[in-house]
């Protein structure tokens, strides 16, 4: 069948759609005072498909005063047979699709093949949280079938409209301003032996990566946190809810900017010999208007970890060359942490209070911060940031040496916040529980900054260890998304109430891998989905994650937007990789013990995650365990993180830690650490016995087995390996 050709409009009709162009090009130019970014990429030769997110109603009218009646738009037949359609497919293109008639695609294609460029919505209907919905294996066939290059397109602001489908939280007005942002034309190629069902589903896998990528790049277009959160405030509102803590702080948009505007006039004076300051508090409503503050005086934040022991933390504060500790009296109290802050006194560390510098906040301080927020963006004191400046200093865990200083700069930490809400829906709509500490990369990133960038409020709590007292806060403040590690949702799920966390939607996890049991739980009680992810310190720290749309048990999903990988085989390790990654969200360097205050850059921009991995056929990562937990036993290579799995599944309710220690014979022994304290005790016996039942060879079995009542844990729940094996190693 020869190609049919695309019939020519007649010239009155052509006259009138130019028309009608000119006119939504005033109207969107105008009173919706579109901008546009990448406009040289609408430039082509032959035909194109243009691929566009969905916001609201008016996403047709603005694509079409964008490009003219030159393009056709692609539309179910249920909207092509609408009265108003058939009057505007006089004058503009209008190609329908029947979902129930696969042929109509086929027609579809054929005609795109004879020359007409086409405008499709991928996700097929307008969007309910502002992000991208799925997208649909018929329109991502037809990207397939059609063979033309593909140019997405990225809308931003029309989420706002009246004529949107948004939840709460989103303000409607009348003429929200709109962004759009064009991207090159790139072609979508398809392993050649995929057929049928399989080659739709990895087209609409790669339609989705490739908008996720336009939405990433679309949304990190500001140089500073601080000027994300202003436009979030300009989007939202200032009345729009930011943070609450069990203390009764709450915090919306304008206060927060209002408390940091009042806490940088007084931190100005006393920190004009401070390029660094440490940071010791809790996770609170007030620790973002201490970072905003600091962020505006030119200061960076080095974020301590209250758990630390004098030693460790005075090595920290060596590393980062920081003279003074910014923390919290009722901390210090609480805590029981008065013993380090006079060693740190004691070294010779400055120490200053919250509570001391609220106390000094004079009403011409307020006065001034209110002018300045009401009338000005300009503030006193505020410096010049760009997206290379250090936003935060984070620090190693130490679980493989002494802790290293990270440097991420603000656009670190905004492009690691642009690529996750390119992969995920959390919105405006939504309230984030977080309990994770500030001073780790996924409390900070994860539990605060993305929550106030997207609008939604966040329920700071101090401790992730106060296990029977959280699941009461998540009852009394009914979040939707919640944050935490396996350790910290296994003892919040063991002590909570059944109705608890029945207002989740989802909770997402990292730091360390999810078990079985703590899967199950949430499932079974709290009918919560715990979407896995992964990452580091040194990446932002989201590298991957699971989501409603695309996830796979046993994995920690796929890989975010804008992330490159460069695999290397690992000796010894079949079907895994060494994983190095380098991206926006790649931190700018190291600061180590040996050359304080130097940031050392990772060579070309990639950083070695230490993990072996290996990455399937629609890119979902399983992480096999870290290079250096593998255990040489007589020459073989077994995985510390096996031997642990072995363990969960053999007993799912008992926590468990496997070591190395050196053996003089096989190279090492693998030493078997469980938590156990009532009940019959775990042998060895039994772990052979499950090993033997699921096939494994003898060697992933531990040499000995010991227990003990508590596993020690780091702050981020994960087991201290370092501790475990100073208590067994052998003198």
């Amino acid at each position: 069948m020869p190609a049919p050709t695309v019939p020519a409009s007649p010239p009155l009709n052509r006259i009138l759609a130019r028309a009608l162009q000119f006119a939504f090009r005033a109207l969107f130019f105008g009173p919706f005072r579109l901008s546009v970014t990448g406009a040289q990429n609408l430039a082509h030769d032959g035909p194109v498909l243009f691929a566009s997110n969905h916001q609201s109603l008016l996403d047709g009218p603005l694509l079409f005063a964008l490009l003219g009646p030159d393009a056709a738009f692609v539309v179910t037949s249920s909207w092509a047979d609408r009265p108003v359609m058939r009057r505007i497919a006089r004058l503009i293109p209008i190609l329908a699709t029947d979902p129930a008639r696969p042929m109509s695609i086929k027609a579809m294609a054929r005609r795109i093949a004879a020359g007409q460029s086409c405008v499709i919505f991928p996700e097929g209907r307008i969007t309910s949280t502002g992000a991208l919905m799925k997208i649909y294996p018929g329109t991502a066939w037809l990207v397939d079938q059609a063979d033309v290059p593909v140019i997405p397109i990225h809308i931003d602001g029309l989420e706002f409209s009246t004529l949107s489908r948004r939840k709460r939280g989103f303000p409607r007005r009348l003429f929200p301003r709109i962004r759009v942002t064009i991207g090159p034309a790139r072609r979508i190629a398809l392993p050649p032996d995929l057929k049928g069902k399989a080659r739709r589903s990895h087209a609409a896998l790669m339609v989705s990566d490739m908008m996720e990528a336009q939405r990433s790049t679309a949304i990190d277009r500001f140089a500073t946190l601080p000027e994300t959160l202003a436009e979030t405030r300009r989007r939202y509102g200032a009345a729009q809810p930011a943070l609450t803590d069990p203390t009764g702080t709450t915090l919306n948009h304008g206060r927060l900017t209002l408390a940091a505007d009042v806490l940088a006039r007084r931190l100005t004076p006393l920190l004009q010999t401070d390029p660094t300051i440490g940071l010791l508090l809790p996770t609170a409503a007030g620790v973002p208007a201490v970072l905003l503050a600091l962020w505006r005086i030119g200061v960076t934040p080095a974020m301590l970890n209250p758990t630390l022991g004098p030693g460790p933390m005075l090595t920290c504060l060596a590393t980062a060359q920081v003279k003074t500790v910014l923390t919290s009296r009722a901390m210090v109290e609480q805590a029981k942490r008065a013993p380090l802050i006079e060693s740190l006194a004691a070294a010779g560390h400055r120490i200053l209070y919250t509570e001391d510098i609220r106390a000094a906040v004079s009403l011409p301080d307020k006065l001034g911060a209110a002018l300045s927020a009401r009338f000005g963006p300009a503030r006193r004191g505020e410096t010049t940031a760009t997206r290379d400046t250090p936003a935060v200093i984070l620090f190693t865990s130490g679980t493989e040496g002494a802790p290293k200083g990270v440097v991420l700069s603000h656009g670190n930490l905004l492009a690691n916040i642009a690529q996750l809400r390119a992969r995920t829906d959390i919105n405006a709509s939504d309230r984030i529980f977080t309990a994770l500490p500030v001073f780790h990369s996924f409390g900070l990133t994860a539990g605060i900054l993305l929550p106030l960038t997207v609008g939604a409020e966040v329920v700071a709590y101090p401790s992730p260890l106060h296990y029977r007292i959280i699941p009461e806060v998540a009852y009394f403040h009914h979040p939707t998304i919640l944050f935490g590690t396996d350790s910290f949702l296994s003892g919040w799920g063991r002590r909570a109430n059944d109705y608890d966390f029945a207002s989740l939607r989802a909770a997402i996890a990292g730091a360390e891998p999810i078990k079985l049991a703590t899967r199950d739980l949430w499932s079974r009680r709290f009918g919560v989905r715990i979407l896995e992810g992964y990452g580091a310190t040194e990446t932002g720290p989201v590298l991957s994650l699971n989501t409603p749309q695309l996830s796979r048990d046993g994995t920690v999903g796929r890989l975010l937007p804008g992330i490159e990988t460069r695999l290397s085989p690992v000796a010894g390790i079949d079907d895994a990789f060494r994983l190095s990654v380098r991206g926006g969200n790649v931190m700018q360097g190291y600061i180590r013990t040996d050359n304080p205050g130097v940031i050392q850059p990772p060579e070309d921009g990639w950083y070695d995650t230490g993990d072996a991995v290996s990455i399937d056929t629609e890119g979902f990562l399983t992480i096999r365990g870290r290079i250096k937990r593998f255990a040489k036993v007589g020459g073989e290579m077994v995985s510390l993180a096996a031997v642990e799995g072995l363990t969960e599944r053999t007993w799912p309710d008992l926590q468990a830690a496997a070591i190395a220690l050196p053996d003089p014979r096989k190279g090492n022994r693998v030493i078997l650490v469980v938590a156990h304290s009532a009940g019959p005790p775990p042998t060895l016996a039994a772990l052979r016995s499950r090993a033997k039942a699921e096939g494994l060879a003898e060697i992933m079995l531990p040499t000995r087995l010991e227990t003990v009542a508590k596993l020690p844990l780091l702050a981020s729940g994960k087991p201290d390996y370092p501790a475990l094996t100073a208590l067994f190693q052998t003198p």
